[in-house]
């Protein structure tokens, strides 16, 4: 069976990793509007794999220090809702330390595998710090609630160093693993080709849950509201559909934790980007992005009702960070996992919203089920935010200013507090903007929004607009497997398929890395590159050639179809190189190549047969 059918469902999803693109000038896109469009099912987007239960046969427990709870109360920043300390941990705080506490257990395919936990005193939930200064991209990393748990989260060596920044110091990366509970397990499993001394990695911190985690038992009360103005979205009749697209954020910065609002939005090329519109103080680099673990769906069953909706679910693989418009104190994201399905990509308006026009904001107030915010915009603001300070202060001008960056809003009813920040502010069912604060007083008085018509010309043009021409800006990477029994190699452009090959094949495939770039999405002056697969020689072949194809189903039937793998350029230039192909006469598989010395060596061998040119892709991106 083909590769392409056995993951098809994550193949059709294609990839989500972002495509870098060209700026252009926005001016002739002012006002510019763009609908909502509803989540298709994607059915095996997620790299949750909830079947998969503790391979290793021992657990190790983490001990930690007595908790000294009166260190450690949470405190608001600017806005963004504090819910989790960092606390050291002495016993991790090295690699040499980490691995004298692994305990590997060799596997029946020859692979290893060890698991640690952590059961602190105290914690409603906790995040682990990951210090990985040695990772092999074929480990595989699984968390667990509990040690009878299933797994609730796994991601591949691979994935963590594509997503997670580099410290610039010490080309470490750190790797904030999501908040499943209070008695999180970490499980490391290293196929039988990877050494023990490949995987170097500490964990010196983790930031501990110091507030009840949403949703709460169904015994106990979902809401906590403080502010008596919230109203729940489900109590009226607007923005029902809006519900599906805003979600609530966790994330760590620095080694505390915190919740901010986002809204899932739409862009002009309507294709299922997951573009993220976030306040600038609750994410405004890579780091804190690579932290990010959303949720979905957390509104009530009901008006005033303390139970979550069924369909509430959550999402942990981070984002990356686009751009950040200080400005206007907003962040444009993308998530490197997929939505669930049912999920709104809300509409946006990028044109100035006239002074009286009635607008409201949805949001998760300390981290509750969604709430609704109404009022009026009242006058354009200047504000100010220090995001050089260890708690940024907001600061505005008393006045009106005719080009200010935000708007004020007079709240009529509801009101904001820790954990609104970063909600979108929406007139007639589109976002023109997302809050970045204001008073809590019951109603409030009133709250400001970065205005997105601004934000959008100034630095989110080239993700949400349209695109200038793309050429290798577009590149995305391809990734080789070599399959031990044919000697062939198989390619991917989806990071989905890379990590269900790596997690679910490692002794039939080995991952060596990124072979090179091509385009996800099908653009102008560029070829469809179509994948087969032939069981008989468990090997891949791949062509542009239409008249190949046609004689592959002729007189090759055993060679399967498995659809378009990328697209490359028609030609060479603008850093595109070829790829050189040949044929194996004693295994019926296929070589590829970019090394011209590689096409030389072919040459030389009276097993191999040289195709020739294959075609060009980007050997950078």
């Amino acid at each position: 069976m083909s590769f392409c059918t056995v993951f098809s469902s994550l193949r059709r999803c294609g990839p989500l990793a972002a495509l870098w693109l060209l700026g252009m000038a926005w001016s002739a896109q002012a006002g510019l509007q763009v609908d909502a469009l509803r989540m298709e099912p994607q059915i095996g987007a997620s790299l949750a794999r909830q079947a998969a239960t503790l391979t290793a046969r021992e657990v190790t427990l983490v001990e930690m220090p007595p908790w000294q709870a009166g260190k450690a109360e949470p405190r608001e920043a600017a806005g963004a809702d504090q819910i989790g300390v960092g606390r050291p941990l002495a016993s991790l705080q090295t690699p040499g330390l980490t691995r004298n506490l692994l305990v590997w257990h060799r596997l029946p395919n020859g692979g290893r595998a060890a698991a640690l936990q952590w059961a602190p005193d105290g914690a409603f939930g906790l995040r682990l710090g990951l210090v990985l200064t040695a990772l092999p991209e074929a480990a595989v990393f699984r968390m667990y609630a509990s040690v009878q748990a299933a797994a609730s989260y796994e991601v591949t060596g691979a994935a963590l160093l594509e997503r997670l920044p580099p410290d610039p110091a010490t080309g470490s990366r750190t790797w904030w693993t999501p908040d499943l509970g209070p008695t999180p397990v970490l499980e490391i499993l290293l196929p039988a080709t990877v050494a023990d001394e490949q995987l170097a990695l500490a964990v010196p911190w983790v930031s501990q849950m110091v507030v009840p985690p949403t949703p709460l038992p169904q015994a106990e009360s979902a809401k906590r509201l403080s502010n008596g103005c919230q109203q729940d979205v489900n109590c009226q009749a607007t923005l029902l559909d809006q519900r599906d697209a805003v979600i609530r954020m966790v994330y760590v910065n620095g080694t505390n934790t915190f919740q901010c609002t986002g809204t899932l939005v739409n862009n002009l090329k309507q294709d299922q980007t997951p573009y993220v519109l976030t306040a600038a103080h609750c994410a405004r680099d890579q780091a804190m992005a690579s932290t990010l673990q959303t949720m979905w769906f957390y509104y009530s069953q009901s008006c005033n009702s303390e139970n979550p909706s069924t369909s509430y679910t959550e999402r942990y693989g981070g984002a990356r960070w686009l751009a950040t418009s200080f400005a206007n104190d907003m962040t444009l994201l993308q998530l490197n996992d997929a939505p669930p399905p049912g999920a709104l990509f809300a509409g946006w308006d990028a044109s100035a919203v006239p002074l009286g026009t009635a607008a409201a904001g949805l949001h998760h107030p300390h981290g509750d089920l969604l709430m609704i915010t109404k009022g009026r915009i009242q006058e354009l603001a200047s504000c100010y935010i220090d995001y050089t300070a260890a708690r940024p202060p907001l600061s505005c001008a008393p006045q009106a200013v005719s080009d200010g960056g935000f708007y004020r809003v007079a709240v009529d009813s509801g009101g904001i507090e820790g954990g609104s920040s970063g909600s979108a502010l929406f007139v007639d069912g589109r976002v023109v903007g997302t809050l970045t604060g204001g008073d809590n007083w019951c109603p409030a008085k009133g709250v400001v929004f970065g205005r997105l018509d601004q934000a959008v010309v100034g630095s989110f043009s080239p993700w949400l607009g349209t695109f200038a021409a793309l050429d290798s800006s577009m590149a995305a990477p391809v990734y080789r497997f070599h399959i031990p029994r044919s000697g062939a190699d198989f390619y991917t452009i989806s990071a989905e398929e890379r990590d269900a090959v790596i997690a679910g094949l490692p002794d039939a495939l080995h991952y060596t890395g990124i072979a090179f770039y091509a385009s996800a999405q099908q653009r102008p002056r560029m070829l469809a590159v179509y994948r087969y697969f032939n069981p008989e020689v468990v090997a891949h072949f791949y062509t542009t050639s239409e008249a190949e194809r046609q004689f592959v189903r002729q007189y090759h039937p055993s060679w399967q179809e498995d659809g378009i793998a990328w697209w490359v350029p028609e030609q060479g230039g603008d850093g595109a190189v070829p790829v050189y192909r040949s044929y194996q006469y004693s295994t019926g598989a296929h070589h590829y190549a970019l090394d011209p010395a590689a096409r030389d060596a072919w040459l030389g061998n009276p097993d191999l047969l040289y195709d020739g040119l294959a075609y060009y892709v980007w050997a950078a991106p």
